[in-house]
């Protein structure tokens, strides 16, 4: 059995029930463990009642910590700092030798159970975001999209240090080598022994990487190596519902050809079914649109000035400020 985890409000609820009806069209032997982030997303997943799923509501779940540091941050920086603390919660409550969190807006293709063959008895399996050098080292090596942790000596400890972090400081900034959530996994290989970092580049395909790649209908290649497609993350997706036509945006980089037929097209099919066997919509077409030049634009201008520190202070403490959910409620 596969024990997973995830959070996420009604903002993503959408792309929250994608992840689960992906999981189960790959594969039988998974429980996915979900944090709903408010009522709205607590009481649909209620009642949908989906048969490989555990749903706990984030008031039943907050610490004093976790609640004293809640008004100093936006909601998606608090889902940010809660994530450790979700992972902790439901892997020491249920008993669980290991669990892994699942960003909301994964995408499976195939059955995780390779990631399992591959990372054997290790304590944290992490992965690479496939980035240049530069950015790694202002942003992270390494993503919180996909983490096992083994409730061992190695695994909690690296669990409750993160945790702790998080709670202690969690913004969408970047300030003495840290950001976000996600920074701080840097430093796991560097305290621990038994981190493993996945090697099938197929684990974890995403905006930000999925041009280094070659592409069949299932393998991808890179430097003459080929890796089987696990699960694509699709952060940075718009998904927009006019009448009864789907959008889908995407707002973080450009797409190819093969991208969309093989991640972003399948995708759109599956969130129409979601959207409209869950949700009550009635949607009969859907249209991808790739990213708009202003932001091509923008990003080419973020690249510019990564490395000046005032600018980049000015870009996520004025620009990148945000009240919204987690996600786009439709």
């Amino acid at each position: 059995m596969m024990n997973f985890c995830t959070l996420f409000d009604s903002y993503y609820l959408h792309k929250g029930i994608a992840l689960y009806l992906s999981l189960e069209h790959v594969t039988c032997d998974f429980h996915l463990y979900v944090m709903a982030f408010d009522k709205e997303s607590y009481g649909k997943l209620t009642a949908l009642g989906f048969k490989h799923m555990t749903v706990e509501l984030v008031d039943d779940f907050e610490s004093p910590e976790l609640l004293a540091v809640k008004p100093s941050r936006s909601k998606g920086e608090y889902c940010w700092t809660c994530g450790p603390s979700v992972i902790y919660h439901f892997l020491t409550k249920n008993n669980l030798d290991e669990i892994t969190y699942l960003d909301a807006d994964l995408f499976f293709l195939t059955d995780p159970k390779t990631i399992f063959e591959e990372i054997g008895c290790s304590s944290v399996a992490i992965t690479e975001q496939g980035i240049d050098e530069k950015t790694a080292n202002t942003y992270g090596r390494y993503c919180v999209q996909y983490m096992t942790f083994r409730k061992d000596q190695e695994g909690i400890e690296a669990l409750t240090w993160w945790r702790d972090r998080c709670i202690e400081w969690c913004y969408a900034r970047i300030e003495d080598n840290r950001f976000g959530d996600q920074k701080y996994l840097d430093e796991f290989p560097k305290r621990w022994k038994n981190i493993y970092v996945v090697k099938n580049l197929g684990v974890g395909i995403a905006p930000w990487n999925m041009h280094r790649y070659q592409y069949t209908d299932d393998h991808l290649s890179f430097q003459g190596i080929t890796y089987p497609f696990v699960f694509f993350h699709m952060h940075g997706v718009q998904v927009d519902v006019e009448s009864t036509k789907l959008t889908l945006k995407s707002k973080d980089a450009q797409l190819s050809e093969a991208c969309v037929r093989l991640f972003y097209q399948p995708y759109a099919e599956l969130l129409k079914h979601v959207l409209n066997t869950y949700m009550g919509y009635h949607i009969d077409s859907i249209d991808i649109q790739d990213m708009s030049q202003l932001k091509v634009w923008e990003y080419k201008l973020r690249s510019m000035v990564r490395n000046n520190k005032m600018v980049r202070w000015l870009y996520y403490s004025l620009l990148k400020k945000s009240s919204k959910g987690h996600g786009t409620k439709l």
